[in-house]
């Protein structure tokens, strides 16, 4: 469904929902600092909270985060709205019980701790995009919970050869978030490997000798090399392809399993033209499962439609269209899995797209 009949329907079926936004009285460095500098349990939770509303969190989601309750997140923001940064604080009455006081200072050390491994792992995934002469390239993530169980990241070549990964760990949460960590350390000592079947074997290998336990990543490798893609995929969503020649999409499927679960598994590689104008989309399951307020999923043939509408455009315009497109489907209703787009789009001049009738779509298949 094009993202103009999903806002459309949105309007008809939807009342509007008024969403409680942040007052500037601090930027967000500060509000950090105020968050790192307090002591006090009940202090740090509320500064923790002003924090998470100054990232652009929706009520709901600091709640889920936080374990507090909506009505209550809303009024703490509203306080600090209304009364500033040096008085909103809602300070426990006397006589409180020594316990509370000890559950409640628990609570705020293990967000504390949470809050502080978030900022690790985000630093660490953050992996610059790189500048290829051939190559325009735009990423998005998103993360349902504090620890962020989707990676991608870039291996670039002296000789202008890319490697691009995108995964999903298995769960959510910190133990998402081991596998995670495991892989990139792997990916950024392997990425140089110049033969991708022997790289994914050695990873998978690798993540299985860890014994993390029913812990797996699902992979995209995409490698980008004299304009030509080449592509090894375990468990991940399909490719999609645009040709700037005919104006199509179609869909890549590769089939394999997750790494870290069978090292023996034979994974395949597929090989495709990479023309100029040409774009690929990955991606990890989270946009095609995210859920409307009815509990609808998006699903391949949307975002296939949506990505179609607007892959002739440049890889930052595709990603911001597809954002739109998220939002408007999730009409306010909380991310229910991480979400991360990593486009690549050819550089040189497209040819003018045929005016004959397409043929039909070729889905490709590899491994069992």
């Amino acid at each position: 469904m094009p993202i103009a009949d999903i806002k459309h329907k949105l309007v008809q079926t939807t009342p509007r929902v008024s969403r409680i936004m942040l007052a500037d009285h601090l930027a967000r460095e500060a509000i950090l600092q105020r968050y790192r500098q307090t002591t006090r349990a009940t202090e740090r939770t509320h500064w923790h909270i002003i924090y998470l509303k100054s990232q652009g969190r929706v009520v709901q989601e600091i709640a889920d985060i936080m374990g507090y309750s909506a009505a209550w997140v809303r009024r703490l923001i509203r306080r600090y709205n209304e009364v500033g940064p040096d008085a909103f604080i809602v300070r426990q009455a006397s006589g409180v019980p020594a316990e509370a006081e000890h559950l409640v200072a628990d609570h705020a050390r293990k967000s504390e701790e949470l809050f502080e491994a978030r900022l690790v792992q985000q630093s660490m995934l953050t992996s610059p995009v790189p500048d290829h002469p051939d190559l325009d390239i735009a990423v998005f993530m998103q993360t349902a919970s504090e620890l962020s169980g989707d990676y991608y990241d870039f291996h670039l070549c002296d000789d202008g050869t890319l490697t691009t990964a995108v995964g999903d760990a298995t769960g959510h949460g910190a133990k998402a978030g081991v596998m995670v960590t495991a892989t990139k350390t792997l990916f950024k000592a392997l990425g140089h490997e110049s033969d991708m079947l022997v790289l994914v074997r050695r990873l998978t290998q690798t993540l299985k000798n860890l014994n993390l336990r029913g812990l797996y990543m699902h992979l995209t490798i995409c490698r980008y090399s004299d304009s030509r893609l080449h592509f090894v995929v375990a468990g991940m969503p399909p490719v999609l392809v645009y040709r700037a020649a005919t104006g199509q999409v179609h869909d890549l499927v590769l089939k394999g399993m997750p790494l870290g679960s069978f090292p023996e598994f034979p994974y395949k590689q597929c090989t495709i033209e990479f023309a100029p104008g040409d774009t690929v989309l990955l991606m990890s399951d989270g946009f095609v499962e995210l859920l409307d307020r009815d509990g609808t999923m998006l699903e391949p043939r949307r975002v296939l439609a949506i990505f179609k509408e607007v892959a002739h455009k440049n890889a930052a315009d595709i990603i911001a269209h597809l954002r739109s497109a998220g939002t408007a489907w999730q009409n306010t209703r909380p991310l229910n899995d991480d979400v991360t787009f990593v486009v690549l789009k050819h550089k040189g001049r497209p040819q003018r797209p045929s005016t004959k009738k397409p043929a039909a779509s070729t889905v490709l298949s590899g491994g069992s």
